[in-house]
């Protein structure tokens, strides 16, 4: 792979051009099975992740004309009229969330307001209960239907950058936004929508996590690929036979510890810190949305990482005891 120069603060700085970590692996596999003239592993491609849209919340309240023509004092009557016009009724699923919680807010205000009839805020008042009741189920709607965040799902051909990027700090303070709205919620009058709308702005063309999660599955799958090839040798018969020169072992090692240990190791531990920086915020998702309606991705994946290069490790730690060969 070519290096390329970059010049930084009028300073040239050559950097070493490191192969992509499916490249690695791929690497990795063929070196391994060449030692018994046989062909470098693939992977499967990767399924779909379960996901499924969560239906906006219906209405059962509406405040009738006549009624909001009883409200010219307070602000929710234009914040109603907004809402109910052409453009307000082909707002995004974001900016429905946002009317909803404002409606609370001025609503209450409203109810507040002496000049209001006493039937036009009960009225009020039924419709703020309903859309009290309805806020995270419409913030869940939200999550499943805007794309900076349903994403999540989808599978990207990018692979995670090793280095820290813009996208992941971007990312990281998305995330963060969104689960300080929807801990604010316990307090909807004090409550922020536009957090929601600068979290968006954040994920808006911005692939990180989508990377992240597709880049972790892949290393899964050459971990669990390369582990089932490797337990199909047989130790003391093939890889090193007692009595026999350990030639076959030796490189076997080399190849270990020049791709994988120095390698791939690394970059599963950068894997695994990473998911673990995003795994409170997808926990907190799937706490107030409920697991059917937006499962948490993040856990089971580290989980299964760990696992998958347990399981690998293991492999050469019985290779070591049997072929007696020094790591």
């Amino acid at each position: 792979m070519k290096c390329k120069l970059l010049f930084i603060a009028l300073s040239t700085v050559l950097l070493g051009c490191k192969p992509a970590p499916s490249d690695t692996n791929q690497t990795y596999t063929e070196r391994l099975a060449k030692v018994f003239n046989s062909d470098g592993l693939s992977i499967e491609a990767l399924s779909m992740l379960p996901y499924s849209a969560f239906d906006k919340p219906k209405s059962s309240y509406t405040i009738s004309v006549i009624d909001l023509a009883k409200l010219g004092h307070c602000r929710v009557s234009t914040h109603i009229a907004n809402h109910n016009n052409q453009l307000g009724k082909l707002a995004k699923p974001s900016e429905q969330f946002k009317y909803t919680l404002n409606f609370i807010r001025h609503a209450q205000a409203c109810i507040d307001d002496e000049r209001t009839p006493q039937d036009v805020q009960q009225a009020l008042e039924l419709a703020r209960q309903e859309k009290l009741a309805q806020l995270y189920p419409m913030l869940a709607y939200v999550f499943t239907h805007e794309k900076e965040l349903n994403q999540f799902f989808t599978l990207t051909f990018s692979e995670i950058k090793r280095e820290t990027s813009k996208g992941e700090i971007q990312a990281l303070e998305a995330l963060n936004t969104l689960t300080s709205l929807i801990k604010g919620l316990d307090e909807p009058n004090k409550a922020n929508g536009d957090m929601l709308t600068a979290a968006l702005e954040k994920l808006n063309n911005n692939s990180y996590v989508q990377s992240l999660i597709t880049s972790t599955r892949v290393q899964i799958a050459w971990n669990h690929t390369t582990t089932a090839w490797l337990n199909t040798l047989e130790l003391e018969h093939r890889v090193c036979p007692a009595g026999k020169n350990k030639k076959r072992a030796k490189i076997l090692n080399n190849v270990f510890q020049k791709f994988y240990i120095q390698d791939i190791q690394a970059y599963q531990s950068q894997l695994a810190k990473r998911l673990h920086d995003i795994e409170p915020h997808f926990q907190t998702f799937t706490d107030k949305f409920g697991h059917n309606t937006y499962p948490n991705l993040v856990t089971p994946l580290i989980t299964e990482l760990k696992q998958s290069a347990k399981s690998h490790v293991y492999w050469w730690q019985n290779f070591y005891k049997v072929c007696k060969v020094s790591p």
